[in-house]
C-alpha cells in the first residue's frame, strides 16, 4: 500500500500579496504554508521538495527574503525521524522547482536518484550563473538524475506521476498521486499560491512565463476534472490546515 506523508517545512508571510497576482488591488499580508511531502511506494520512497532550511529554526525571530517573511518551529529531519526514516532511505527526490522555499534541506537527499525537468536542472546547475540559493541543493549535482521533458509516470502504475507545469518557473512540475483510500490527489507545487489565485488565474508578478502559467493552470483543472482529484495547493494555508501532519498519513 501507498503511504503519504504530509510534512511541516516552514512558514511564510507574504508581505504584499499584490505580487502574487498581477494587477491585483489586494494589498497588505498573507499568510502562506509551506509543506512537502513523502511518498511510500513497494518500489521505492519519493520525496517531494525540501521546504525552508532547517538551519532557519535557530533564528527564532525568522529572516526576511525579499516580500517574504520566513520562520521555522520544528525541522524536518525531526519528522522523518518520528516515522523512522532517515534521508539515505529515499530513493528519489524530486523539486517541484527550486525556489528556496522549496531547497533548503535538500542537500539531505543527495543519496537519492533526483527527479527534474530538464529545464530546471539546467537552470539550477548552471556553471555560469548559479541561483543565490544553490548552496541548498549543491550536493545533489553528482546525484544520478533522471531528466524529463514532460509528464512521466514514476513506477508505471499511475500512482506517482510527474506532470510539467512550467510558467512560475521555466522547469516547473506538480505531481499526481493515486490512493488506495483516499483516491486521487494533484499537488500543485506553485501554479497558484492560493485558491482564489488558482481559480481566477492570478499570475504572480515574477512568474517566468505569463502565457505558460496560464496553460498549466488550464492543463492542472482538466486533470482534476479528468481524475476527478482533490487539489492541494502547497502554499495554501487554509487547505494546510485541514490536512493530516506527520506522523499521520493518507493512504
Amino acid at each position: 500500500m501507498i503511504k503519504l506523508y504530509v510534512l511541516y517545512a516552514g512558514d511564510i508571510i507574504c508581505k504584499d500579496v499584490s505580487q502574487l497576482n498581477e494587477g491585483s488591488l489586494q494589498s497588505g499580508e498573507m499568510a502562506l504554508a509551506n509543506p512537502i511531502f513523502l511518498i511510500q511506494h513497494p518500489k521505492g520512497s519519493v520525496m517531494w521538495d525540501a521546504g525552508l532550511s532547517d538551519n532557519l529554526i535557530n533564528q527564532k525571530e525568522g529572516m526576511d527574503a525579499w516580500i517574504f517573511h520566513l520562520t521555522m518551529s520544528k525541522t524536518v529531519i525531526s519528522q522523518l525521524e518520528s516515522i523512522g526514516v532517515h534521508p539515505s532511505d529515499v530513493d528519489y527526490f524530486a523539486f517541484s522547482h527550486i525556489h528556496n522555499d522549496h531547497t533548503g534541506n535538500a542537500n539531505y537527499f543527495k543519496s537519492a536518484k533526483l527527479i527534474m525537468q530538464e529545464k530546471e536542472y539546467d537552470i539550477a546547475f548552471s556553471p555560469n550563473k548559479r541561483p543565490f540559493n544553490y548552496d541548498d541543493y549543491k550536493e545533489l549535482e553528482n546525484s544520478e538524475v533522471i531528466k524529463l521533458n514532460g509528464d512521466y509516470d514514476l513506477f508505471g502504475d499511475g500512482t506517482v506521476q510527474f506532470i510539467a507545469t512550467p510558467g512560475h518557473t521555466e522547469g516547473h512540475q506538480s505531481l499526481l498521486l493515486k490512493l488506495e483510500n483516499t483516491g486521487a490527489l494533484l499537488i500543485s507545487g506553485d501554479i497558484a499560491y492560493y485558491k482564489e489565485n488558482y481559480q481566477n488565474k492570478g499570475i504572480p508578478t515574477f512568474n517566468a512565463s505569463k502565457k505558460d502559467s496560464l496553460a498549466s493552470i488550464e492543463k492542472i483543472k482538466k486533470m482534476v476534472a479528468n481524475n476527478n482529484a482533490q487539489l492541494w495547493i502547497q502554499h495554501d494555508k487554509e487547505n494546510f490546515e485541514t490536512l493530516k501532519i506527520c506522523p499521520n498519513y493518507y493512504d
